[in-house]
């Protein structure tokens, strides 16, 4: 275990519960008391100037106060100068003790949901998105390595919401792009008389207009009634089922539509859900990236630290934290799990559009082991076709 040390004997007081890391806003008041004199007043304007949009500038008259006031306790100036510049860094996310124990209670109430109560836990996610981080399909696809069922959107089952269905999740209807509150509502009031048994039905029970039933038929809301999607979109540009209609079944067409590719019914998933149930989208590729030398995530456990590696995954999130000073911070997923990529200001200069606008990446770059977390430290980004 790494021994605990203080810049200076004066801060351990201030310091000792965070084992000599300032990580508090509480901390930068009594670290300026205790080691420049500050007095209450001058403490609390010095967090304000941290935390503040234009902290380089409000800092300025500060940092002379500071290295004042420690010189006359005597303290080393160029210690001083450290700490201080501790302190500014720490400015850029630096946080209120009562936030990270508001935080840590919603931690453990979540690691708690999340082992107990797994299918109502990711169902309460998939309801309160968007919530930033995590996109449906992270959610979904977590929910599924852990084990639990993901029923599909489906015109007759799917409540306006995500609901628990017997130890599974079922996708709710508010899921489908454009199915807000009203249209997702006027449907499940629509149904309560009798099940649909038809494209037909559904528009005049619901009159919905044709674009909405159009992405349901797409999202897969309607695949148990056993035609294929691109029949039923078919079928729906001959319905005219508008109230003053009427209510006519028209003869099947004998069609030969041409096959759709996974990959493209995927995509329409995607776009339409913001997530897909069946195999991870790198299923697809799996084969070919083997021959290519480019590992997945399970992969990088048996990899050494510094070794050059290839990886590839689908973009889950992009982070550029101001504190990073350029550095870009990206995660990928993979059917397995997760890697992280960390691409240096000079990488991401060089890749920024393949970064920013490609869904799916291979990356090249040199394994980071540290404590227990892998990185890759992106040397080179291609897109994945």
């Amino acid at each position: 275990m790494e021994a605990v040390s203080y810049p200076h004997p004066r801060l351990q007081p201030a310091l000792a519960e965070t084992l000599g890391v300032v990580l508090f806003q509480e901390q930068v008041l009594k670290v300026a008391r205790d080691l420049a004199g500050f007095t209450g007043g001058q403490g609390e304007g010095l967090r304000r100037a941290l935390v503040s949009k234009r902290a380089y500038e409000a800092l300025d008259r500060w940092h002379t106060a500071f290295l004042d006031g420690a010189g006359r306790r005597g303290v080393d100036p160029r210690l001083a100068d450290a700490v201080f510049d501790t302190l500014r860094a720490f400015g850029g996310y630096s946080f209120p003790k009562s936030h990270a124990a508001a935080f840590a209670v919603l931690v453990y109430q979540s690691a708690w949901l999340k082992h107990y109560h797994p299918a109502a836990f990711y169902t309460a996610l998939l309801n309160h998105q968007p919530m930033g981080f995590w996109s449906p399909a992270a959610i979904v696809n977590d929910a599924k390595r852990h084990g639990i069922r993901v029923l599909p959107v489906d015109v007759n089952a799917s409540a306006a919401r995500c609901t628990v269905e017997g130890g599974a999740i079922r996708l709710g209807l508010n899921q489908v792009t454009g199915f807000g509150d009203v249209a997702s509502e006027r449907l499940v009031t629509a149904r309560q008389s009798a099940e649909f048994r038809s494209l037909a039905e559904v528009g005049r029970r619901t009159q919905l207009p044709p674009h909405l039933l159009e992405n349901l038929i797409l999202a897969g809301g309607m695949d148990a009634w056993g035609k294929t999607r691109h029949s039923l979109v078919w079928e729906l540009g001959k319905l005219d089922y508008r109230p003053d209609t009427l209510p006519l079944d028209l003869p099947e067409d004998t069609l030969n539509l041409p096959p759709v590719s996974l990959l493209d019914v995927m995509g329409l998933e995607y776009e339409l859900l913001g997530l897909s149930l069946r195999d991870h989208v790198m299923t697809l590729y799996r084969a070919q990236l083997r021959e290519r030398g480019v590992l997945g995530s399970r992969d990088l456990d048996r990899c050494q630290d510094k070794e050059a590696v290839t990886v590839a995954g689908q973009i889950l999130v992009r982070q550029a934290p101001p504190t990073a000073k350029g550095h870009h911070f990206i995660t990928l997923e993979d059917e397995d799990g997760f890697i992280n990529i960390i691409v240096r200001p000079d990488e991401y200069a060089q890749y920024r559009r393949v970064l920013r606008e490609s869904p799916l990446l291979i990356i090249e770059g040199t394994l980071q082991r540290s404590r227990g977390v892998l990185n890759v430290i992106a040397t080179s980004a291609t897109l994945l076709r």
